[in-house]
């Protein structure tokens, strides 16, 4: 797939600090357009186009799976990107049981309190990532036929 046909587009909030900042490390090992990224938050947004809520779309990361239209919804969701985005070991983690279990109970705390989170420590922990995923990109060289690391 390419940037024109994406394999996952993925609906996040926004309007979250949290949210934005780890969707933006995402966009930055999106390197080949394999995920489209839409704010869901943003002025316009129609969810009731997609057959979903508002409510439900801005209480959990929401990825529609272009192959066959499966919804992807919370750790799920994360655990495709992941796997999509160069965070193998990442995605094998949550896929793991018990911290599957942990994950899917602590993600909708995660969600109810995400926009208390103080600030610094969050944009320290994704400036950090985002760092690495752009070394990462930059050092990878792609042609059309080929890609180089």
């Amino acid at each position: 797939m390419n940037a024109t046909h994406p394999e996952y587009t993925v609906y996040f909030d926004g309007s979250c600090q949290l949210c934005r900042a780890e969707m933006h490390n995402l966009m930055l090992r999106n390197t080949e357009g394999r995920v489209a990224f839409i704010d869901a938050a943003a002025p316009g947004f129609d969810a009731a186009a997609l057959g979903v809520t508002q409510d439900a779309l801005m209480n959990a990361l929401h990825v529609r799976r272009h192959a066959d239209g499966q919804w992807l919804i919370a750790v799920p969701a994360f655990e495709a990107l992941y796997r999509t985005l160069g965070l193998p070991g990442v995605a094998a983690a949550l896929r793991q049981p018990t911290l599957a279990r942990w994950a899917a109970r602590a993600y909708p705390w995660l969600v109810r309190n995400r926009h208390r989170l103080p600030q610094a420590p969050v944009r320290w922990l994704f400036e950090r990532a985002g760092r690495r995923a752009a070394e990462r990109a930059a050092a990878r060289r792609c042609t059309a036929e080929s890609c180089e690391r």
